[in-house]
This record gives structure tokens, sequence and C-alpha cells, in this order.
């Protein structure tokens, strides 16, 4: 009491009476506190089912806006569902696919078809972002409505999406396909009538990959939210209409959740809307038919899904497979191996394609030259004995432990971190680099690793929990600056995170200029990881990618990646053709190989004949091999597949610092002549008809992608229209207790 304080030995009349009323004064304050925080936490925890998700909540975007005309009448988690025209909400455009894998030798020729149906009473525009593997080499657009079928073309970027608004505008049925990144692609579908269906097919081939004596090949089927770093290029809160302008584009379906930044400037084209709902066999989010049929050449020891169950069929030498349920959700990659039996493992390959003379038929491309070849060459180095067992290593092992990998991924991660910790010997040495929003080294430099020092490694990581952002650039550079401690160690960098980031240049471009003598190896973890980031990493970083999609791989693959880094590589590799072939070959620099590592070279030939003598160091001792160009058979798809590598080949030479201009110019001879998808170019498909009458409203509703399977919740990527009661739960939960806790304080005053 106030007057104890003041007189510990006196009581003072009018000093108790003053206490007096400064105590029921302050008890009623606490009464009415309270009170007031009861009902704001029953609030809460009343609309915890209905409130809408927020928008830009991702670290790198800003802005947070609630919709206040939204009637959320008969709304149900996983419908995207916008407003248009004072209607109220209507339910977004819905998608169905189906693919189908034809897999000859070392090529795939794939067909995907997604059918955009229309189940509001709206005329609509359906904008769906996707991923494809990063290697594919889109080069067919069809549309179908109904009995009708356009063919696409291939167009300059802003000249087909001029054509394509033109139809739009025009009430023609019109689609588009523009490629964002190299696995990340955009199909827009104008003018679906009420109830219509419209389909789009595309047609790409990809090489099949090969390691360790088994094929694979990945589909990827949804997109891992990716970070998106910088300052929001967005009107200040100070400029209204320009803000309101931007703010109403997000809420109305623009793209995605994400702003785009000084740092990476298309985010609202690579950030699509996931689907809140989890994803059942009886209700699947964007359901996909699979298909495949293996044409090797050789009998197959055993052809295997690691991810979705398959129904296989056997004729001879040829397969057929299916998935065993009718279709699955798009929620997780699907990865297709095999391996053949014993002994009939190829060690060289050659698949061959002429082109015909009338393929070019545009401004930009050059006439072809019928004489003009192009071969896929497959070759795998022999066994060494390995030299590097003895030698010491210096370890740096980067975790990523931002919000994407929440789930399933920070298990698995941390469960290949600590798999690498017990493959240390004495001799080397290691630090552990952890990041999200900041980077915690473990030690200040790389460190022995003894007993004492591989514990508190083992302790850090089992303490380890994911959230914040992705800030991958800061986490590179400690790696690359932390001093060697031994100038006769081997330095690599195994870097393990889903990649989950939009500003994939700039990190290639640190890792060209700073990696030194270091080689970096990347771990792709979860369903749906950002492959072309891994790969395209590990390539400027002179190392491999692993990908590691359930935790039951974690033992095997990890074993297996350390089990290659231990081997002796191949180096020095070089091609001499026979006299009189001139040759355009990509890679153009070969890179070093690891044991179970084929060389696979894409290249150009004045003429199919001679030979080619492949050269090398293994493990100290030179290595040749001569293969001949002579073949009858011929491949579909190898021209393509080689206008695709020459394509990857430019833009890493703008990585390089290559005048961009000079590289979009190249860029679009080689995709127009062979009719590619890349960053300069787009198909666009036009239906002649007009469907859409003048004057009839036209709504843009994206498609939401399926939430990859194990990743914690990331709210801000779904649509605003969302459930999100998790949080209000949790909030509720905070105001009840700061309820009682103030309650509690009442009685103790009392």
């Amino acid at each position: 009491m106030f007057i104890f304080r003041r007189h510990p030995k006196r009581v003072v009349l009018e000093d108790y009476c003053l206490g007096y009323t400064r105590k029921k004064s302050r008890r009623w304050r606490y009464y009415s506190l309270t009170l007031l925080l009861l009902i704001i936490g029953l609030l809460a925890w009343r609309s915890a089912q209905a409130m809408p998700a927020p928008v830009g909540s991702q670290p790198g975007s800003i802005l947070s806006l609630e919709n206040e005309d939204v009637s959320l009448a008969e709304v149900k988690a996983g419908q995207l569902l916008l407003s248009g025209d004072g209607a109220g909400y209507r339910r977004s455009v819905m998608l169905q696919g189906a693919v189908h894998f034809q897999i000859s030798g070392m090529i795939a020729q794939v067909k995907l078809s997604q059918r955009f149906r229309n189940d509001s009473t709206a005329w609509v525009e359906g904008v769906y972002v996707f991923p494809l593997p990063e290697q594919a080499a889109v080069n067919r657009l069809r549309m179908r409505v109904g009995e009708r079928r356009i063919e696409g073309e291939i167009k300059e970027k802003k000249q087909a999406k001029q054509l394509y608004q033109a139809a739009k505008n025009a009430g023609k049925k019109t689609g588009l396909v523009e490629q964002q990144r190299p696995n990340i692609f955009t199909t827009r579908v104008a003018n679906i009538a009420p109830g219509e269906t419209v389909e789009i097919e595309l047609e790409y081939s990809q090489k099949v990959a090969y390691d360790q004596g088994q094929f694979s090949l990945r589909f990827p089927m949804t997109i891992t939210p990716r970070y998106i770093p910088g300052k929001p290029l967005i009107p200040r809160r100070e400029e209204p209409g320009l803000y309101q302008t931007a703010a109403q584009s997000l809420l109305t379906g623009a793209m995605g959740w994400a702003f785009n930044t000084d740092q990476v400037a298309d985010a609202d084209q690579i950030s699509p809307w996931l689907s809140p709902e989890v994803s059942s066999v009886k209700a699947p989010i964007n359901p996909m038919a699979i298909t495949a049929e293996l044409d090797m050449g050789m009998p197959l020891r055993n052809i295997d899904s690691a991810y979705h169950n398959i129904v296989l069929s056997r004729q001879g030498n040829r397969y057929k497979l299916r998935l065993s349920a009718a279709k699955v959700a798009m929620e997780q990659d699907f990865v297709l191996s095999w391996r053949p039996v014993t002994g009939a493992e190829p060690e060289a390959a050659l698949f061959a394609e002429i082109l015909p003379v009338e393929l070019a038929a545009d401004e930009f491309a050059a006439t072809p030259d019928p004489s003009e070849a192009y071969i896929l060459m497959m070759l795998l180095p022999p066994v060494m004995q390995s030299q590097a067992e003895g030698l010491a290593k210096e370890v740096i092992y980067i975790i990523d432990t931002s919000g994407s990998m929440d789930g399933v991924s920070i298990r698995q991660a941390k469960q290949s971190l600590l798999l690498a910790m017990d493959h240390l010997r004495p001799q080397d040495r290691f630090n552990i680099i952890e990041f999200n929003s900041k980077t915690f080294p473990l030690f200040d430099q790389a460190v022995i690793a003894d007993r004492r020092h591989l514990q508190q490694a083992r302790d850090y990581i089992r303490n380890i929990q994911s959230g914040g952002g992705t800030e991958m650039l800061a986490a590179l550079q400690a790696a690359f600056t932390e001093p060697q401690q031994s100038a006769s160690a081997i330095r690599q960098i195994i870097f393990i995170t889903d990649g989950a980031v939009g500003n994939e240049e700039a990190l290639f471009k640190e890792i060209q200029q700073h990696l030194g003598n270091s080689r970096l190896f990347t771990v792709g973890i979860g369903s749906a990881p950002n492959s072309y980031f891994m790969r395209k990493a590990a390539q400027f970083g002179r190392g491999t990618f692993t990908h590691i999609g359930d935790i039951n791989e974690v033992q095997p693959v990890m074993s297996a990646l350390f089990a290659k880094l231990d081997r002796p590589v191949m180096s020095n590799i070089t091609l001499t053709w026979s006299d009189g072939i001139d040759a355009e070959l990509y890679p153009m620099k070969i890179p070093d190989l690891y044991q179970g590592e084929p060389l696979l070279v894409s290249a150009k030939l004045s003429a199919l004949s001679g030979s080619v003598l492949v050269e090398g160091d293994v493990a100290g001792q030179h290595w040749s091999r001569n293969l001949s160009l002579t073949t009858k058979h011929q491949q579909r798809g190898v021209a393509t597949l080689w206008a695709r590598e020459k394509i990857s080949t430019l833009l890493d030479e703008k990585i390089a610092g290559r005048d961009e201009a000079q590289v979009r110019t190249d860029v679009l001879a080689v995709a127009l002549q062979h009719q590619l998808v890349s960053p300069y170019t787009s198909f666009v498909a036009i239906e002649q008809l007009i469907s859409r009458e003048e004057g009839e409203p036209l709504a843009l509703l994206p498609v939401v992608n399926a939430s990859p399977k194990g990743q914690g919740a990331q709210s801000f990527a779904y649509p605003n229209t969302a459930s999100r009661g998790m949080q209000s739960i949790v909030l509720s939960m905070v105001i009840l207790l700061l309820a009682y806790l103030s309650r509690l304080l009442l009685q103790r005053r009392s």
C-alpha cells in the first residue's frame, strides 16, 4: 500500500483514506481491463474459422490489406474466390491435367495437357503459374476448344503478349505460354465461357538423367513459395491513388502474393497462390494423370516411382506404366527411375537428328544448312581406384532453416547434417553455417573433427528450428570468405536447402565470382524444391546436385553423395573431332566428372561421319576413348535439346557480365529458329471465331497451386479468402492468457 511505503511505522488517517481510494480505483481498472481482454479474446476465437489471410506477409513484401466488403458465405478453404463488378464472390477456374512420357534412350518426349474448366457464371481469363523441369525444351503449343484445335506459334515475347491482348479484347479464345524461369512457366487462357472447358497442350523434350548406374526423370508438380528479397516497388501510402491501384491489383487476382522488388523485378509472376486445403485421395488439388512408355533397347532390372504408386506392363523391352490411382494431387514431384539388368549398363551411346531445311520462318532466324547434323553423346568414364580417401578435407555445411523449410523439410535437413557429422574423419576440419533472415556460423572458423567439436555440432543441430526469411546471399558470402585452414586440404561446401528464392541470378553471380578453390555441392530438400537453382548453383560451383524428397531417402542418398566425394574426379576433359568436321559443342567447356557420372554432350556437326576422341585425367592416369559418329538411326528431339543447351549457355554469359541486349539477340535467333519458349520468346494461339460479345465483362482468375506435401503452413501464400483459423486461435489464446494474468495481478494487489 502507498501508506506503508511512506510511513512504515506510523499510520496517518488522511493517507490511509487516500490509499484506500487509490486501491479501489486501481481495482476497477483491473476489472475493466480483464473484461475487455476477455471480450477481445472470445471475439478472436469466434472469428477463427472465417478470417481472411493477410496479403504480403512473406518477408520481402510489406503490404497487408483486408477487403472490407467480403462476403464469406458458403466459402470453403482451398477455393480461390475473387470479387468482380459488385457481384460478390465466385469460384475460380478449376484445373485438371494429364502428362505422358515417351522415353527412348537418353531422351524423353513429353505431352502435358492442362484443362481449364470455368465453373462460374461469368466469362473468365484463367492464369496458371506452374513448374516444368529446368532443362525442358518447350517447342509446341496447341489449344483445344471442343472439337476445334488451334496451333500455337512462337513469337518474340512482347509481340506474343500484344497478339494475345488484342485477341482477348476482341472476344476471341486465345492462349499464351510464357517463361518466367527455366522451371517456372505461365499459361493464360482468355474468354472461357461459363461452364466451358478449354484445353492447352504443351510438348517438350528433356534429357534423361543417368548417375551411378541408374536412369531417372523428374516432373515437378507444384511450386514452393520463393523468398523475395529487396525493397518492394510499390507506391507509398502518401500516394493514395497509385497505392490503391497497386493494392486492388494484388487483392483481385493479379498474379501472385508478392510485390516486385528492386532485387526480384518479376516477383508477382513467380509467386502463385497456394491452396490452404490439404489434398486427399477423394479430393486431390489440381488432379493429374500420369502415364509413360519406356523403350530403352535393353532389359531393365527394375522400374520405380519414389513417391507415387504405379502399375507396370511389359512387351519385350518396352514398358508401359500408369498411376495405380487414376489421378494424384499436384503436391509432390513425380520421380521415375530405372536400372538395366546387370551387364547391360551402357558405356557409350550416340543419338542423332538431321533437321529439314524448312525449319526457320522468322526474320531473326538464319536458314539452316540441310547438311547440319545434331548429336547427343553419352560416354561413361571407367572406375578408378581412389587416391583421395586419405587426403584431409575441409567441409563447410550450409543449412537453410527459413520458414519454407518448416515441416518435413527441416527434419530431413537435420538428419542429413547429423549423418554428415558421422562421415567426418579425425584429420578433417568442418564448420556449420545456419541461415534464415540472418546467418549464424557455429564456429568462428573451421575446426578439427574431434569428439568434442562433433558433439558440440550434434547438440547444435538437434536444437535447430525453422522460421524467418531466406537470406541466402549472406550465408554463401560467409562460406566463401572463411579462410581455409590448410592449403593442402580439399575444400568442399555442402549446401542443404529447398532453394526457395526468387533472386537466383544474383546468387549465381556470387558463386561464380567468389567460389575460389572450393567446390559447391547442393542438396535439395523437400517435395518440390527449386531444382533450377540447385542444379545451376552446383554447375557454377563445380559440384553436383542431389535431391532428397522423403525422410527415408536421407541415409542412402547422403551416403551415396559422401562416397562420390571421396572418389577421384575426371578432369582436363577434351574432345577432338575427325578432320573436316566442324562442331558447335555444349557445354563449351566440359566440366569435371565424378565417378558414376556420364559425359553428356550436345553438338551440331557439319557432317555425321568420322569419330571423336575423348581424353581426360582420372586419379593421375591418362584416359582416352574413340567414339564413332556414324549412325543410321535418328532420334527426334536431339536438335531441340542442343538448342536448349545453347540458350542456357548464352544466358550464363549474361551472369558472367555480357551485355543483356547482345545475349537477347543471340537467344532470339536460336529460340525462333527452333521454335522454343525462352525468356525472350513465347507461344501464342488464337482462335479466329469471336466467342465473347463486345461489352460482356471478363474476369481475371488465377489458378491455385497445391501446397508442397509435408511443408508447414505458409499463410502469406494463400488466397485472401483462405481460412486463417490457426493464427486466430493462437491470437485469442494469447489474449485470454493476458486476461487471466490481469486477474491474478488484481487478486495479488487486493
